[in-house]
């Protein structure tokens, strides 16, 4: 849309320019010379000279996600985003507005057509899971199951499908059986007792996402609990260092936010992005948000996570399951680090939260720094922030 030169040519959408960088997302011309997902960035280059291989555009990606899902509140007032580009639509209560379910789905697809000239699938069920599944295998633009069909509906699809195959136990047992569809799959979980010898803590919910069962609501941007902290380097690096600077300044980041809202984290996941695609994940909780006690956390994490000796591209902090903070002190905590963070929550509220930062923010590039948007910062020249403290 942005670029008419590129329009039926060949076009690759890359994780870096690095040579041991990874194709993302292929388009049909692109596939056609020989390209395809997860291809490295040197192979791609060899197998074809005509290809376009564009970076990651994180920042126009989510305008876009943002527009659509604007247009799409016009629908109903419940609406969940989830990754760039999908949608869960609950339709409760709208039957007095449209005739039915395919109605809606017709004018949702012409309207995002028309407004921003992308082609829409849609999956209508009672469940999310059944209907982002349809979105993947049915070979129509809108896709319907009818309540009670969920579980025929899904038997002649690869096992693969099921949210639970990812995880390694449930793989490997899947994998040893012989398990290829989701059909193999209901067989085996109808039996309750070999079910669970065989898939143990994971029974129940491969049970459930096998028959198509799903319990989950569609919750509006608002009411998810959590808080996100990203950055994308601007180039990939494995400089321990730079590397640990940029995890303590998110975990900084999300402290300051909890202590906004007075809420502590009983789960925080930290997740490495590698240049070559893959990607690596720790969990913990920070039940203390002073800047201290979550650096220490998250820092752990990364530790944990991180045996590849592979460049990192970008490090994500997703803060989930938020309780609010005990009011009663602790006797036996030393308070100097929650009057510390309390101090800098002053500062930073004054003047942007990049106004001050730890002595090891400095190691971070400029150009991977977050920029204060604060009237302070903009008066002045500098492009970092205009104070470091020793912590």
């Amino acid at each position: 849309m942005l670029d008419f030169s590129l329009r039926n040519r060949p076009i690759a959408i890359i994780s870096s320019n690095q040579q041991n960088g990874t194709i993302i997302s292929v388009t049909k011309e692109a596939i056609e010379e020989g390209l395809q997902k997860g291809l490295k960035v040197s192979l791609a280059r060899k197998m074809s000279h005509s290809v376009v291989l564009l970076p990651y555009n994180s920042i126009l990606y989510s305008k876009m996600h943002r527009y659509i899902y604007k247009t799409l509140s016009v629908y109903s007032p419940i609406i969940e985003p989830t990754v760039f580009g999908q949608y869960y639509i609950d339709m409760t209560g709208m039957d007095n507005i449209y005739k039915n379910n395919i109605q809606v789905g017709c004018l949702i697809s012409s309207d995002i057509h028309s407004k921003a000239n992308l082609n829409s699938l849609i999956g209508i069920s009672t469940n999310k899971l059944v209907s982002r599944i349809s979105t993947a295998v049915a070979p129509e633009n809108i896709y319907k199951i009818e309540p009670g069909n969920e579980s025929r509906f899904l038997a002649p699809l690869q096992s693969d499908v099921l949210p639970s195959v990812q995880e390694k136990p449930v793989s490997r047992i899947i994998k040893f059986l012989f398990l290829h569809q989701v059909k193999n799959v209901q067989e085996v979980v109808s039996h309750s007792e070999s079910g669970q010898i065989l898939f143990g803590r994971h029974y129940q919910k491969i049970r459930m996402e096998a028959n198509g069962q799903d319990r989950s609501i569609v919750k509006p941007p608002k009411l998810r609990n959590h808080i996100i902290e990203q950055t994308v380097l601007d180039a990939d690096t494995n400089d321990e260092e730079i590397l640990t600077a940029v995890v303590k300044n998110l975990a900084e980041q999300a402290a300051y936010q909890l202590r906004q809202k007075r809420q502590v984290s009983k789960s925080v996941t930290l997740e490495i992005h590698y240049t070559d695609g893959y990607k690596n994940a720790r969990k913990g909780s920070l039940l203390l948000n002073d800047d201290k006690s979550a650096t220490d956390v998250v820092v752990n994490l990364f530790i944990q996570a991180n045996y590849r000796r592979n460049r990192i591209r970008s490090i994500l902090i997703d803060v989930t399951d938020l309780h609010l903070a005990s009011a009663q002190l602790d006797i036996f905590r030393d308070e100097r680090n929650n009057k510390l963070s309390a101090t800098l929550d002053k500062i930073r509220k004054k003047y942007g939260f990049s106004s001050i930062c730890t002595a090891s923010d400095l190691m971070i590039p400029k150009t991977t720094q977050k920029k204060s948007s604060s009237p302070m910062a903009q008066r002045t020249n500098y492009s970092y922030s205009q104070l470091a403290y020793y912590g």
